[in-house]
């Protein structure tokens, strides 16, 4: 297989959207039928598999942000949105499945949203996958094996207040927000050290609310992206906007979230070369959270490149991921 090939055939498959996912696993089904390669579609996953009595988990996803980056080559370089975030990690892990046995490759199809469909994945696949598998997680980590990730959440506070002429004194929900806002960012957050210190984060993204620029609404809302390296980060929001009256706060789908997830099997870790934490989010937590799996995040490409215009993956950088993962998978057994 020549892989630039796949990877571009997977680039020019606009997968930022449902259908175009499932364009996506149309394309996975011919190739692995091809090669005689047994294939399925599990809670909206792809996976082909080998054998039965799986050692090993190989996991991507297919679905990208809606920014497009326009799909060239320059060089070495192959650019296009999800050239590194994640379909040039499907391609690597791809590339390592079709030598294993035994394993089982799984696409996911909506990690850049909520996961839901790697949740559904590992509850179907309960009791059916021996405890302790190991379990490779593919994004962007420079070729570094990171043990953990960061937990990451939506929690969306509401204000309500009374709708005024702008004018007037009131109890405005707008002013109560940039009050909440604040506070937060003056938290003390949690901190953990691997390679070096990882923060949790509260990061206000979305902000709604008002009809008229004149008008004290009677509502608005924020919503906060929410990454954790603790247990209880949620219980510091809420004792916040517990201090407000006519506020109130929830988590959006938080089962779909992946919390904060760190491998604690000591003797895997210190078998591992080169470890360090993937500072965002992943979907390694489902498998270790529901199948009981050993999981570790790796792949090609800078984490700062994914989701920009910039995106792109190195195909010098691929080759030495071939060499590496191997000897990863080598570690995990």
């Amino acid at each position: 297989m020549k892989i630039e090939n796949f990877l571009l055939e997977l680039l020019k498959i606009r997968t930022d959207h449902e259908e175009g996912v499932k364009r996506a696993f149309k394309y996975l089904e011919r190739f692995f039928k091809e090669l005689n390669i047994k294939c399925s579609i599990i809670n909206n996953c792809f996976v082909a598999y080998k054998g039965r009595d799986w050692d090993v988990i190989l996991n991507s996803h297919i679905d990208t942000v809606k920014f497009q980056t326009p799909i060239r080559i320059e060089g070495n370089k192959i650019y296009g949105t999800g050239a590194i975030d994640a379909k040039g990690q499907v391609a690597l892990l791809t590339d390592l499945f079709l030598e294993l046995d035994n394993s089982l490759l799984v696409i996911s199809p909506d990690e850049e949203k909520a996961s839901k469909g790697i949740y559904g994945f590992c509850q179907a696949m309960k009791g059916k996958i021996k405890e302790g598998v190991f379990c490779i997680v593919g994004e962007p980590t420079n070729l570094k094996v990171c043990i953990g990730h960061k937990g990451r959440f939506e929690y969306i506070i509401k204000a309500f207040g009374e709708p005024r002429h702008a004018s007037k004194e009131g109890d405005n929900p707008i002013e109560k927000l940039s009050e909440i806002i604040l506070k937060l960012k003056s938290l003390k957050l949690g901190k953990i050290k691997v390679d070096k210190i990882y923060s949790s984060k509260i990061t206000p993204t979305i902000i709604r609310g008002g009809v008229e620029s004149n008008i004290i609404p009677e509502e608005a809302e924020v919503v906060l992206d929410v990454r954790s390296v603790e247990n209880n980060i949620i219980g510091k929001i809420e004792k916040v906007i517990n201090d407000y009256e006519n506020v109130k706060g929830f988590l959006k789908e938080d089962k779909y979230f992946a919390d904060f997830y760190l491998l604690k099997d000591e003797e895997l870790i210190n078998r591992l070369k080169n470890i360090s934490f993937f500072p965002a989010t992943a979907e390694a937590y489902f498998f270790h959270k529901i199948l009981k799996a050993k999981a570790v995040i790796f792949g090609v490409g800078d984490l700062n490149l994914a989701h920009t215009k910039h995106e792109f993956l190195d195909l010098k950088e691929f080759e030495k991921g071939r060499k590496e993962i191997r000897k990863i998978i080598n570690l995990g057994e």
